[in-house]
């Protein structure tokens, strides 16, 4: 992934409707010398406007959320997947929950608002808020399940627009399903305040028709024994969403920035921070010098002043005032296919044609991150940046010395010179007795994020000791950076290296030294040492007649990330966030697990899976213990999405080069080319093969599922009867999924 030389970082925290916008326009009109960086701790970003017909049924996830993953790929902006924890405005840091720290030159908010519950006090199992949103449809579906053919007892609290619009899409939602439902909507004023009377009462005849039950002047509050109570009243119900109250996040308090009473931080007209010039917020993070409600018609029109006014600041030119609209259209949706319009005045309309207007907008605004996202284009090159391969293309020493100085590689014994001794090498005492099983993995990023790409580099390159059974003792780096400024280069290393020992000291491994030089594109591998008895090594040449093969992780990472690569070309319509994040979570879990379950089960032949793909392996397998391998194609794990993928085109670069493996492949039935290719996919970090004893592979199974690895056995050892006998026999089936 190659990217221009860059000497800021501006970095975007939250992916709401102002930072989706503004991330587009940025990106339509790159920032010179200025790179992008998204930091969300989900991959999908909900849009508001269709969160109801999501519950009523009208929609999909996919229908109503952006693709965040999609997004950043389309406009050349790097995404870190975690929450801030903490912002750190003097030293222009970000503290991540994943442990990490991600640094910033200009810093913007759009992390929403979270739901105030003080009038009823925490530790309410029955609550649900309803922001988060991507919580909160987990908890629905989770309310859903648990229903069964019972009767659900709802209490909606707050009767402005979100939760009316709640309560009628949750009514049509059971009456779709033809199940009865006690839905009530409670409100401590009047119904939609701030609405037209034609359309409150419009409302009100759809609350009825959908037997919602409405209270109004009813506050629900918490009484001295911490029960619910409406009014004077108890409130009853099993389950109360709560669409009222919010206030600002912690971390906007606790940074020191300037916040009003409800701790949302404040802004000027130009949307900056009254506090800090370098930080920017919108949405509704955001206090306004005018006060705003907290609705994402104003979100949206914020983008265009957000994204000029951060292009401006960082080039040193004036800034503008957003102006907030005196009135906006208003389409509320209204339980089944039926919404209802109005903009100021007493004037509204309803119907089915409205709900269709909305429809119609409310795609339009999700197809610009769908269907209309184009091939945007990176941003110029910093010009002030030159770079050459002098001196072996190594980094500043500052940089190395700002990014190295926190790391606290664990000590295994016998190392008498380390990272910490800034000697010319490291220096080991091996144990006697013992054996050195060592490995070598290099490869450039294919992910833009470097505290990801340091872990999943880590544990690719420790995975061939556990594929042998030795233990990891030390490594050594060897970094590639882009051609950035110095100062963005020790950010890189710092996160990169972060992640990287996070992993090498979660295996024992300690990290003795290593090499980093600039590149065109980011790149990682390490040289890692491991010790093993002789008697207790794992090879490729142990396999024997009736073995059976258990493989710990699914296929099809190789074409997942080719997807996620080619994501802003004409591929990119495949692309989906959400299998990525599965994808990312196999690519994340080290295959020490699996050799650790398998310590008492008598394995006779082990290898991982990585660039040379199943059928690669599997062959290196054959020809190193002469036997034939049989593979049960239909019970072979794949990533979700990973057929699909292939079925439209994507494919990683090695592909063609792996399915040359199948000229040693006999298929007894035709096997379905897609499921070939994702036999022959290259992968990053995948997991081990074990050939075992038949007798022992129940035993196996259960102990890999007792550690949480969900392996599979998906064939068998054959004796290879003559030597012009298929190497791997392929027997058709259905294929499997995960």
């Amino acid at each position: 992934m190659i990217s221009p030389s860059a000497q800021y970082d501006l970095v975007f925290v939250g992916a709401g409707h102002s930072h989706a916008l503004a991330l587009r326009m940025l990106a339509m009109k790159p920032i010179p010398g200025v790179r992008l960086t998204m930091v969300s701790p989900d991959s999908l970003s909900a849009y508001s406007g269709m969160l109801p017909g999501l519950i009523a049924g009208h929609y999909t996830l996919d229908d109503t959320h952006v693709d965040v993953y999609r997004l950043c790929q389309a406009s050349g902006c790097r995404f870190v997947q975690a929450s801030v924890t903490q912002l750190d405005p003097k030293k222009r840091q970000l503290q991540l929950s994943d442990g990490s720290q991600l640094a910033y030159d200009w810093l913007s908010l759009d992390v929403g608002a979270t739901p105030d519950l003080s009038p009823i006090g925490n530790g309410h199992d029955s609550v649900v808020p309803v922001k988060p949103v991507a919580s909160f449809y987990t908890r629905w579906q989770q309310l859903c399940r648990d229903a069964g053919g019972q009767t659900p007892s709802l209490a909606v609290v707050g009767a402005g627009a979100g939760g009316t619009e709640m309560a009628l899409a949750m009514a049509h939602h059971f009456q779709n399903r033809q199940q009865a439902a006690e839905i009530q909507l409670i409100t401590g004023g009047e119904l939609l305040p701030g609405f037209p009377a034609s359309v409150r009462a419009k409302m009100r005849q759809r609350l009825q028709a959908h037997n919602v039950t409405l209270h109004t002047h009813s506050r629900v509050h918490g009484d001295a024994q911490q029960q619910l109570q409406m009014g004077d009243q108890p409130l009853t119900a099993q389950w109360v969403l709560w669409c009222t109250g919010v206030r600002g996040l912690a971390i906007l308090e606790d940074s020191g920035l300037e916040c009003d009473e409800r701790g949302f931080v404040r802004v000027t007209e130009s949307l900056q921070t009254l506090s800090d010039t370098r930080i920017f917020a919108a949405g509704d993070c955001a206090a306004f010098p005018i006060s705003l409600p907290k609705a994402g018609v104003y979100a949206v029109r914020q983008a265009r002043t957000l994204a000029d006014n951060l292009r401006a600041a960082i080039q040193g030119q004036p800034l503008a005032a957003y102006r907030p609209q005196s009135r906006f259209l208003s389409l509320l949706s209204a339980g089944g296919k039926d919404a209802i319009a109005s903009r100021g005045g007493n004037l509204s309309l309803a119907g089915h044609w409205v709900w269709r207007w909305k429809d119609h907008i409310d795609r339009a605004f999700m197809a610009k991150f769908d269907r209309q996202l184009p091939a945007m284009s990176t941003a110029p090159a910093d010009p002030d940046a030159l770079h050459c391969a002098g001196c072996g293309a190594k980094v500043g020493s500052d940089a190395l010395h700002e990014a190295l100085a926190e790391l606290q590689p664990v000590m295994n014994p016998g190392i008498e010179a380390g990272v910490d001794a800034a000697d010319d090498a490291a220096i080991i005492n091996w144990p006697a007795g013992q054996r050195l099983v060592q490995s070598l993995d290099f490869f450039p990023a294919f992910i833009d994020e470097p505290y990801l790409f340091g872990r999943i580099a880590a544990l690719h390159s420790l995975s061939d000791l556990y594929a042998m059974n030795a233990r990891p003792h030390s490594a050594l780096a060897n970094i590639t950076l882009p051609w950035h400024h110095p100062r963005l280069q020790g950010r890189d290393l710092q996160r990169m290296m972060t992640g990287a020992v996070r992993e090498l000291n979660a295996a024992g491994c300690t990290l003795v030294g290593g090499h980093t030089i600039e590149g065109p594109q980011m790149a990682a591998g390490f040289t890692v040492n491991g010790q093993a008895d002789p008697a207790q090594l794992w090879h490729k040449h142990g396999a024997r007649d009736g073995d059976r093969l258990i493989l710990t992780k699914p296929l099809g990472s190789g074409v997942q990330l080719a997807a996620l690569m080619q994501a802003n070309n004409s591929n990119g319509a495949a692309f989906h966030g959400p299998w990525l994040d599965t994808t990312l979570r196999h690519l994340l879990t080290s295959n020490h697990i699996a050799q650790r379950a398998l310590q008492d089960v008598p394995v006779n032949a082990c290898t991982d899976i990585t660039g040379f793909g199943l059928l690669g392996h599997l062959y290196e397998i054959s020809q190193q213990s002469d036997v034939t391998l049989s593979v049960d194609c239909h019970k072979v794990p794949l990533l979700p999405g990973t057929l699909a993928l292939i079925r439209r085109g994507v494919a990683s670069t090695l592909s063609d080069a792996n399915r040359q493996i199948l000229v040693h492949c006999q298929q007894p039935q035709p096997v379905d080319d897609a499921l070939l290719t994702a036999l022959c996919d290259p992968q990053t970090a995948g997991g081990l093969l074990f050939c075992l004893p038949a007798s022992y592979a129940q035993q196996a199974l259960q102990h890999l599922d007792s550690e949480g690895v969900k392996a599979v056995d998906i064939g068998k050892v054959l004796v290879k009867d003559r030597p012009d006998h298929a190497e791997i026999l392929l027997n058709s089936g259905h294929t499997g999924s995960v």
